[in-house]
């Protein structure tokens, strides 16, 4: 196995960041309904993002736009999980939000996702229905 590096995505990591995206079997997203644009947009303009990197290939990322508070995105390749590379992305995020002039932070989930555990683990709190298939979690910044 290769050693891992943590680094801020750029807009050059977006197509790493789609192959991780479509390649996870929960939560998943349909093709085409988020741009290369919008994710752009997202780790350059509104927000950052953070991509996990072996041997040249993307393995897990996280999104965080600063004006909402809203982690957009964290996501790991199935055949990557269990190594860790969640945490740390989370543990970036957490330390980058803290730096926005935002009181809580927020994001959802799908309702039988094994995300939830990982997100109540690490300090959220599901506060209710999101749609019709999601839960919305929530905690203070800065926490």
């Amino acid at each position: 196995m290769s050693e891992s590096f943590l680094r801020q995505a750029t807009a050059a990591d977006i197509r790493g960041i789609w192959e991780v995206r479509y390649a996870v079997t929960e939560n998943t997203l349909t093709p085409g309904r988020i741009s290369d644009e919008e994710v752009r947009e997202s780790i350059e303009d509104t927000g950052r993002g953070w991509v996990i990197e072996e041997a040249g290939k993307i393995q897990a990322f996280a999104i965080g736009i600063a004006k909402t508070g809203n982690v957009w995105a964290l996501f790991v390749r199935p055949d990557a999980q269990g190594r860790s590379h969640g945490t740390r992305l989370h543990a970036a995020m957490i330390e980058w939000f803290r730096e926005q002039p935002i009181d809580r932070l927020w994001l959802s989930t799908g309702t039988t996702t094994r995300a939830r555990q990982f997100y109540d683990k690490n300090g959220w709190e599901c506060v209710g229905p999101y749609g019709t298939d999601e839960v919305r979690y929530e905690r203070p910044n800065a926490a």
